[in-house]
């Protein structure tokens, strides 16, 4: 995504098998409703990461992540993702890794 920086610390989010593949988010970041056909796990490393489950969801409504909080994404549910600038999230899933945006 835009305003980020990616690194692949594991596998290939592009092939059938384990992955795990770190963001930086550098300035505003916003990933409007999406899913994913399989669970994706996520870990907040540094910084907060808002999620909004739902099509509708906002950040106001959005569960707030901090440094060390742990989440997982469950195979095809709609969500969006907000996060701060200085923001590090890992995420570590089974590929090939795949968001599907939702039409508002």
């Amino acid at each position: 995504p835009k305003s980020c920086e990616m690194a692949i610390l594991e596998g290939s989010p592009k092939v059938n098998d384990l992955f795990t593949i770190r963001f930086k988010v550098n300035g505003e970041f916003y990933l409007p409703p999406h899913t994913h056909p399989k669970d994706e796990r996520v870990t907040i490393l540094q910084g907060n990461a808002y999620v909004g489950f739902g099509k509708d969801a906002t950040r106001e409504n959005a569960k707030k992540f901090g440094s060390g909080d742990y989440y997982v994404n469950a195979r095809n549910e709609i969500h969006s993702v907000w996060a701060d600038s200085g923001t590090i999230i890992q995420i570590t899933g089974i590929g090939p890794w795949e968001a599907h945006l939702i039409e508002k």
